[in-house]
Order: structure tokens, then C-alpha cells, then sequence
């Protein structure tokens, strides 16, 4: 079946806000591609009409309380924040960290913060502390989605961490911006080696 279009998503609910409660209900979807479009059209939601998110996002926080029941909770909050007016920012952002010691919900909230922080860099030197630590995990996805947000971010003291992971074959799926990928671990740190040597490094 069709991955749905985000910013169709997007557009529909806008006019007909009940659907946004179709676009939760992807979040649900054993698909990832299926569950990232609805992501990204929350996102797109909040940022075109962020009084409407505003006015909806008690009743979608209350559908995340429940951290293991919804596969694209922490990403779906983390691009409500990224696009949403930064005033309206910290609340979310505080709800957002309750997913950090998830193993379901981690990676979804490293990729949240990292975009968060391609916006707003007061939240960057706490959470750049956090993507060191969590290069550590002995999750390999939660490695290569911690390695990712480390070269988006051209975090320079993370390179010698990020050259000690260039030996390592491991596969795993991650999320960049807009995508989901599936690369080896040496791949992945290999790119954010490229990113730090593009800013100067």
C-alpha cells in the first residue's frame, strides 16, 4: 500500500481538524515509512497552524502517556516542537525528555532533540552531553541515531569517538532529516566525520 503524503496530511487536517486524529493513529502502524510520514505531517501541522496545535495538543500529549503504546510518540512530539513558535517550545520539550530512558522510545528522542536543537540552541550543550553517553549503549540503533545527531550538530569533540566507530560492520535502520536509512555503523560515523570536515573541522 501507498506510504500516505505528509503534506496532504497536513493540509486536510488543517481544514478538517478531527483528522488529526488519523494522523495519530499512523503512529501506530507497524510500518516505520508509514509512521514517519505521520511525524512529519504533525510537524507540518504545527508550523502552518500552530494556534490549532495549540488548541489539540492536550488531547495528543494525553494519546503519548503511555510511552510503550505509541512507536512514534517521541518523534511525533520532538517535530511538533521543532515547528511550533519558540515561545511554545520548553513545555514540549520537558514532556519530549520523559522518552529519553525508553529503549523503545530513545531513538526517537534523540532524533526529536537533534532537530529541535537545528533550531534552538539552548537546549544543545545538555543534550550534546547526552548523545556522548548514549554512544555507549549497547542498543546499536540508539549508536548510529546517537552518531547521526552528533555530525547534523558538528559536535568537534565527538570526532575522536566517532573515528573509534569507522572499524564497526554492524547494520542498523536510523532516521536522518527527512528519511529513514538502514546503514552500518562504520557508514554512519563515516558521515558524520564528512559533516565536521565541511564545518571546518
Amino acid at each position: 500500500m501507498e506510504s500516505p503524503d505528509a503534506g496532504r496530511l497536513a493540509f486536510e487536517a488543517i481544514e478538517h481538524p478531527a483528522k488529526i486524529r488519523q494522523i495519530i493513529a499512523l503512529l501506530y502502524n507497524d510500518d516505520l515509512e508509514r509512521r514517519f510520514v505521520a511525524v512529519k505531517a504533525l510537524g507540518e501541522i504545527a508550523r502552518c497552524a500552530p494556534e490549532l496545535m495549540k488548541q489539540r495538543w492536550e488531547r495528543i500529549f494525553h494519546s503519548f502517556d503511555d510511552t510503550m503504546s505509541c512507536w512514534g510518540a517521541a518523534e511525533a512530539v520532538g517535530e511538533i516542537a521543532r515547528n511550533m513558535p519558540p515561545e511554545s517550545r520548553t513545555r514540549i520539550v520537558q514532556f519530549l525528555r520523559n522518552f529519553r530512558r525508553d529503549d523503545c522510545s530513545c531513538m526517537g528522542y534523540l532524533w526529536g532533540m537533534c532537530r529541535i536543537c537545528q533550531v534552538d540552541q539552548r537546549w544543545c550543550s545538555e543534550f550534546i552531553l547526552e548523545l556522548m553517553q548514549f554512544l555507549s549503549s549497547v542498543n546499536i540503533c540508539i549508536r548510529g541515531q546517537a552518531l547521526w545527531a552528533l555530525g547534523e550538530l558538528k559536535v568537534r569533540e565527538a570526532a575522536g569517538r566517532m573515528r573509534g566507530c569507522l572499524g564497526d560492520e554492524g547494520e542498523t535502520w536510523y532516521y536522518e532529516n527527512e528519511t529513514v536509512c538502514r546503514k552500518s555503523i562504520k557508514a554512519i560515523a563515516g558521515d558524520a566525520l564528512k559533516k565536521l570536515e565541511g564545518a571546518g573541522t
